[in-house]
């Protein structure tokens, strides 16, 4: 920021005037900051907020009251009632990440399985009829689950995709 030369322009008739506001707004903010900056002002304004807040409380109770009473009768959601909606919906939608999230561990879980017991089993082609006759060859890989024992067929995406193209089901 520049500073204004102390000496007035004698060519500039409104410099002296400038001037004169300049200091004037100094002092007045030099003043205004030692005054907030005061014990007394912080103690007088707290006592005073203090007064404010003790005698506009049962006003404010009455109010509440009011508007209670008025929602009420026009059939319109309370504070609290929008407020509880909130929370209820934040509550669900938290519920329905947390499933999300465990969803798509199981599908990752499943994923590294399915690929881990394809490596691992050999497949076997079954030679199957179509409904016109033709021969069609269906690819099997059987899928063992680990500790169970049992074991499921799945038919492979082509195979599944071939047979919907013929209209076998």
């Amino acid at each position: 920021m520049s500073t204004q030369p102390d000496i007035p322009n004698t060519l500039d008739p409104f410099g002296t005037l400038r001037a004169m506001r300049d200091a004037n707004l100094q002092t007045w903010s030099k003043m205004m900051i030692d005054l907030v900056n005061s014990d007394e002002y912080s103690q007088a304004t707290a006592q005073w907020l203090d007064t404010y807040l003790s005698m506009s409380q049962p006003l404010q109770h009455i109010i509440d009251m009011t508007m209670t009473r008025v929602l009420t009768g026009l059939h319109m959601p309370l504070r609290t009632d929008v407020t509880s909606l909130a929370e209820r919906l934040t509550n669900l939608e938290m519920r329905l990440d947390d499933q999300d999230a465990k969803l798509d561990d199981i599908l990752h879980t499943l994923q590294a399985l399915s690929t881990t017991n394809q490596a691992d089993d050999a497949s076997v082609v079954t030679p199957t009829r179509s409904k016109n006759g033709a021969q069609a060859h269906t690819s099997t890989h059987s899928v063992r689950t680990k500790g169970t024992g049992a074991s499921a067929s799945h038919t492979s995406q082509a195979d599944r995709a071939q047979k919907k193209a013929k209209g076998d089901h």
